[in-house]
């Protein structure tokens, strides 16, 4: 099935990966993205009819998500702006790490936590040079970029200062959520930097 799935997102010009949570009621997620430009509305027309396509191959789509960038119009500035439009809406950030082969993952797990992350990985990705990737996954809910920025830069200088090497970052602003108890038992979002200036 990994290999019909991949043949269709080749075909359909979506990227396929299947991601691996450290922990969860459901680790196991392939997941295909599907990139494009406009409105709300186009962008959820398009995403609805990459499912349809999706279920008349003989897949199961369990979840829709929808992202913009975190400079997009719209994108709330301030905490205030954020409680506004609610928790269903919230900035995500993706960090990726190369760890030596042996590396125990424990300590980065503790420091991830801290911070309201957690880790997963990408099955498909194997490296030639035996050494490991993981993704450290942030999400801020009802706060603004000036605090989800915070956020993040935290969490990237404590990452630097116990010794990873980040070889890079990804900012999102998720837009639409179809299921997000899919991550049940992974992201702990209550925890938050210790001493955070919130209401930027």
């Amino acid at each position: 099935m990994a290999g019909q799935l991949a043949a269709h997102a080749a075909a359909h010009r979506m990227k396929y990966v299947h991601i691996l949570l450290e922990q969860g009621a459901v680790p196991s997620q392939p997941m295909l993205t599907l990139h494009g430009t406009g409105t709300y509305a186009e962008i959820r027309s398009q995403a609805a009819a990459a499912a349809d396509g999706l279920r008349a191959a003989g897949f199961s789509v369990v979840r829709t998500k929808i992202e913009a960038t975190p400079w997009s119009a719209g994108v709330p500035g301030s905490d205030g702006e954020a409680v506004a439009l609610g928790p269903d809406y919230y900035f995500e950030h993706h960090l990726k790490l190369v760890l030596a082969p042996a590396a125990p993952v424990g300590p980065l797990l503790t420091l991830a936590t801290g911070h309201g992350a957690h880790l997963s990985r990408n099955a498909r990705r194997v490296r030639s040079d035996g050494r490991l990737e993981r993704f450290v996954t942030q999400r801020c809910r009802l706060v603004g970029r000036a605090t989800a920025d915070r956020r993040l830069d935290a969490l990237s200088a404590e990452l630097r200062g116990a010794g990873h090497r980040i070889a890079s970052v990804e900012r999102e602003f998720v837009v639409h959520d179809g299921n997000i108890a899919l991550d049940a038992g992974w992201l702990d979002e209550q925890n938050t930097v210790t001493g955070e200036l919130s209401g930027a």
